[in-house]
């Protein structure tokens, strides 16, 4: 057995915390050396794979005291991960299959053509699909570097258009945020299936409200719901919400008459509706879990929607691009992990106070 081979699984797994390898290292790099074979100078490409895998399970999940996390998200990351993979397919759907039904509509041609909706949005709607599907066949490991390589993708993509449109790489940082919480999701992920830590209603509905509203801003928002060569229709757009001008920029709703517009909405508040009860009746556990996991995605949109408006619009005005000062790139960074290690404090001691009332509940039972 050659020493570069021996020196370069060591280097490997110094990734598990200290305390795993004293206990268990040596044995590790007896195994992996006999299984290794004569001649061979690097590690296995799934080896090196593999112990990064669980050596960051490790680090996150099972160190005495919980490490970053505790134990109780594994069941957390089983449900949220899958269920962002799909929201993220989800929404890439939306943008491709409005930007072609808009090509079905008179408004934007006659005779109606099928605009192209975009390879990369395609490939991104895809990934994010196979991610989606390969978690909920069980598939945990596969998911997980599916999904890291998806939002590779998603980070390229959006990045690459900073130096050309710095406001529209900003205003999408939140949608990189979610693939980033969907990710690490998939990777911490217990065994237990999405089904069986919701309940297969429970997760029918959370996979079924972003598929609806979807649909209906695909639909309502190409313009195919629309006659235009008879004139006169009825609009409803989100940027006219207050707060909501340029994150939602083109986001509308368009249908011939208002009846139209108004069930459009409808259809989208029953969906919002549904989904935010079937998560409030997750397990406590699971459910502040969650909840923590997605903060800071919300504190990132909302930061940028609120914080950076003024600055989006000067970019517009002043007709070239106006750099971000260190402060507001700290923002970006800091808030959302604030938010999150806030959220990570405040269930410990949810879960805390949760466990002294079991506590002190039996113990009042065995006195009477």
């Amino acid at each position: 057995m050659t020493a570069p081979l021996e020196a370069r699984y060591e280097r490997l797994l110094r990734v598990y915390p200290a305390a795993f390898r004293r206990v268990h290292g040596e044995d590790m790099l007896t195994t992996m050396l006999a299984d290794a074979g004569e001649g061979r100078r690097w590690p296995r490409p799934g080896d090196a794979a593999d112990i990064l895998f669980h050596a960051l399970r490790q680090r996150l999940f099972r160190r005495p005291g919980g490490g970053l996390l505790d134990s109780g998200w594994s069941d957390a990351c089983a449900l949220l991960g899958p269920v962002l993979a799909v929201v993220l397919a989800t929404l890439r759907l939306t943008a491709a299959a409005r930007r072609a039904l808009s090509g079905l509509s008179s408004q934007w041609a006659t005779p109606p053509h099928v605009l192209n909706p975009g390879a990369t949005v395609l490939l991104l709607a895809a990934a994010w699909a196979i991610v989606a599907a390969a978690a909920f066949a069980g598939r945990r490991r596969i998911a997980a570097g599916l999904g890291w390589v998806a939002l590779l993708i998603e980070a390229v993509t959006l990045l690459r258009r900073f130096p050309d449109d710095p406001v529209a790489v900003v205003y999408g940082l939140w949608w990189l945020a979610l693939g980033l919480v969907a990710a690490v999701a998939l990777t911490a992920a217990g065994p237990r299936r999405p089904g069986a830590v919701a309940g297969r209603w429970r997760l029918a509905v959370l996979l079924a409200a972003p598929a609806v509203i979807g649909a209906v801003l695909a639909v309502g928002g190409s313009g195919l719901l629309i006659d235009h060569t008879r004139g006169g229709y009825n609009a409803f757009y989100l940027q006219d919400l207050p707060g909501l001008r340029s994150a939602t920029s083109g986001w509308g709703l368009e249908g011939a008459d208002a009846t139209q517009v108004d069930l459009m909405l409808l259809a989208i508040l029953v969906a919002v509706v549904a989904g935010s009860v079937a998560v409030a009746r997750l397990p406590g556990p699971v459910r502040r879990r969650i909840l923590v996991a997605v903060a800071p995605v919300a504190t990132l949109a909302a930061l940028v929607e609120f914080g950076f408006n003024g600055w989006a619009v000067s970019n517009v005005h002043m007709g070239h691009n106006i750099p971000l000062v260190p402060g507001q790139w700290a923002s970006l960074v800091l808030l959302p992990l604030l938010v999150f290690l806030l959220g990570l404090w405040w269930v410990r001691r949810r879960d805390e106070t949760m466990r002294l009332a079991a506590l002190g509940a039996a113990a009042e039972r065995e006195r009477s």
